[in-house]
């Protein structure tokens, strides 16, 4: 094998098991979480996602996502989203239910990656075949020269 497809391999290897590991190691997946300070007759929660800011959302969550706070308190929430694509970026926005059945959608829409994204894969793939171009680019010291030695010869008789 030649020296430019060994440096090529020591240093595109690297870079491929770099991005599939980050890859393996954070899913598709967005973890939607909210805070409310109150619940007065509150029933529970519906949540939208859009791929686009301005919409339109689709309702993600068929199932009420029932209210579980005080109504002077409040309770934290989260909703993990797992229809989703790697690396792309989700908007979403909330709607609460009352006891009567009366839907109130806040209007503040909320931005998400599925995943860390291509920036962390790809840099953490660079990282690794920077790594990799190092690693097989060392030159190992040429060997010592090997010195004069007296060679003897013996015969036997």
């Amino acid at each position: 094998m030649n020296n430019f497809v060994k440096r090529a391999l020591w240093t595109l290897i690297p870079f491929i098991v770099g991005v599939a590991l980050v890859r393996l190691a954070a899913p598709a997946r967005v973890e939607v979480t909210w805070k409310t300070a109150s619940e007065v007759d509150a029933a529970g929660f519906r949540l939208y996602r859009s791929e686009d800011a301005e919409g339109p959302f689709v309702l993600i969550s068929p199932n009420l996502i029932l209210a579980r706070g005080d109504p002077l308190v409040g309770e934290d929430y989260d909703h993990e989203d797992t229809d989703v694509v790697w690396g792309k970026r989700y908007y979403y926005q909330l709607e609460e239910i009352s006891l009567s059945g009366a839907a109130d959608r806040y209007p503040q829409t909320v931005a998400a990656l599925a995943g860390p994204g291509w920036g962390w894969a790809l840099g953490a793939g660079s990282v690794l075949a920077l790594l990799g171009f190092l690693t097989g680019h060392q030159k190992s010291s040429p060997a010592a020269p090997v010195e004069d030695q007296e060679i003897k010869l013996r015969t036997g008789v």
